[in-house]
């Protein structure tokens, strides 16, 4: 078995209608994952704004209250439901927000900026998503886990990565066993319990090393978000909502959307021109 190693997060706030756990560093355990966010939304919190460079992918888990609104520059406007997956393949840039489908009601599940590979930085930006019955379910002694994406979900991935919701029953046990050559982590969504020694509770996330295993035991009704994938190990630029492999394609980057090759996304309620 693996040793478990804690990672820390960073609580952020947007007013009153939007807070987070975000886990950014270490950026080499982490990789190809650029940042995640366990996040809850009430209203509204973000103007249209650009990505480039990374998949943006929005998951909402199955008891979230409401859905969310997205829209892109692309043209597309569609509810992602509870339980549902809608996956922003950026490439060369598009805009794009997202809003509680209900305002008031709680939007509540994870924010994902996957990295996409240098070959695939300037590839057309499209739109991908899954409805919560399309994500395949196992089921064990104690245990359900959710394929979110990745292993038999059947979206065409630019590079291998895996999301598992794993909830798992007060006094069960589940195992994490990651492949030759992926590394993962997981975030602890609600409940309590222990990976090898580590104590978990909700808020905290452990990474594991590449082909490592763990026994999660859970003590309380325990939820697991459980990442894995393949690192790139490239180079990475971030500036913003780019992320590129050098500082030359993040000022091109910068210079296609101040010149409307991302395309145009006007705020909501304001009528299109």
């Amino acid at each position: 078995m693996s040793t478990p190693r804690l990672l820390q997060s960073q609580r952020h706030r947007i007013g009153d209608g939007f807070e987070a756990d975000g886990w950014r560093e270490p950026a080499t355990l982490l990789d190809p994952f650029i940042r995640v966010d366990h996040f809850r939304m009430r209203e509204a919190a973000f103007a249209p704004h650009p990505h480039a460079g990374f998949s943006a992918v929005t998951y909402l888990f199955a008891d979230s209250a409401t859905g969310v609104l997205s829209r892109d520059s692309l043209g597309g406007e569609h509810v992602i439901p509870p339980g549902g997956l809608h996956w922003t393949l950026a490439g060369r840039g598009l805009m794009h927000d997202e809003v509680p489908a209900d305002s008031g009601r709680e939007a509540h599940g994870l924010q994902i900026f996957l990295n996409l590979p240098a070959a695939l930085k300037l590839c057309p930006p499209a739109i991908m998503r899954l409805s919560p019955a399309q994500m395949p379910v196992r089921t064990g002694a104690g245990w359900r886990a959710v394929q979110v994406f990745g292993g038999e979900t059947g979206l065409n991935l630019p590079s291998p990565a895996a999301l598992r919701v794993v909830d798992i029953d007060a006094g069960a046990g589940f195992n994490i066993t990651l492949a030759a050559g992926e590394q993962g982590f997981a975030l602890v969504i609600r409940g309590s319990g222990r990976a090898a020694a580590l104590p978990l509770t909700a808020g905290r996330a452990f990474s594991l090393d590449e082909a490592g295993r763990a026994r999660i035991t859970a003590e309380e009704p325990l939820r697991l978000a459980c990442f894995s994938g393949r690192p790139l190990r490239e180079a990475v630029v971030c500036h913003g909502p780019f992320v590129m492999s050098d500082e030359a394609q993040v000022v091109a980057a910068l210079q296609r959307f101040q010149s409307g090759g991302m395309g145009r996304l006007c705020p909501r309620n304001t009528p299109n021109i």
